[in-house]
């Protein structure tokens, strides 16, 4: 099966990477110190913000923004020069990580706050602590006790709240399949080598009746953004179909 194809472009992304065979990937607290090391130079050298980030014992989950489509290109860097610290540390050979990572990209600020406080309460989900403001290798920690790397919150959005909000916020559950909606919410399409997100879902243009007003339907999702084969396939038409209903009316051959 072919892979997905990934957003790549300039905005705010959840990254997620766990370790092959759900292995753990951080055996001491060096191994924490190297990784959050490595995160600040690819902040640095990529022009990444880091707005939140935790590092449990076998995956990792960082919250950044990127003002350029270098996102692949940074996660490589931090993840390669990790795991060779990691193998010539532990004298072992092959994969670290499990496959790709993984990366959501967040459209707004509700998605925004909901991976935060999804993050910043991993390790409470896990049974680690029983308190949020006992993890150490987590961003709230570092923002409330000043820790050795503090400074890789620097321009962090979460800043937008006050410690006091914030470590409340956190401490709230999180709604039943809240992350689920960040995740779906709305279409990207790939048109004129270009991302588009589109908020309007394709099906809403034929709620009434797929063959009433059909073509002028077909025009206005068109117009919108998708693409004739989103729609062709949506209709289960064929893209010559789609191709006919785009024509200006006089342009219609009478046999169609």
């Amino acid at each position: 099966m072919a892979r997905k194809d990934r957003i790549t472009e300039a905005g705010f992304y959840h990254i997620i990477n766990r370790g092959v065979e759900r292995r753990n990937i951080f055996l001491e607290p060096e191994d924490y110190e190297k990784f959050l090391d490595l995160l600040h130079d690819m902040k640095k050298n990529y022009n990444i913000t880091i707005h939140a980030y935790c590092l449990m014992t076998n995956h990792y989950h960082i919250l950044l923004e990127t003002t350029s489509p270098n996102i692949s290109e940074a996660i490589k860097f931090l993840n390669s020069f990790y795991s060779m610290y990691f193998n010539k540390k532990y004298k072992r050979s092959g994969h670290l990580w499990q496959g790709r990572f993984a990366s959501y990209y967040l459209y707004d600020d509700a998605h925004f706050w909901i991976v935060a406080k999804y993050i910043e309460r991993n390790p409470l989900k896990a049974n680690m602590v029983k308190e949020i403001a006992n993890y150490e290798f987590q961003s709230f920690f570092q923002w409330k006790y000043k820790n050795n790397y503090y400074t890789l919150l620097e321009n962090s959005k979460i800043f937008d709240m006050t410690l006091k909000e914030y470590e409340d916020y956190i401490n709230t559950e999180l709604e039943v399949n809240a992350l689920d909606t960040v995740y779906v919410s709305p279409e990207i399409v790939f048109r004129d080598g270009e991302m588009r997100v589109l908020k309007k879902r394709l099906e809403t243009f034929f709620e009434q009746d797929r063959d009433i007003n059909r073509n002028q339907n077909i025009k206005k999702a068109f117009e919108y953004g998708y693409t004739k084969t989103n729609i062709a396939n949506f209709l289960n038409l064929s893209v010559k179909t789609i191709n006919v209903g785009l024509m200006p009316k006089k342009m219609v051959p009478d046999s169609i």
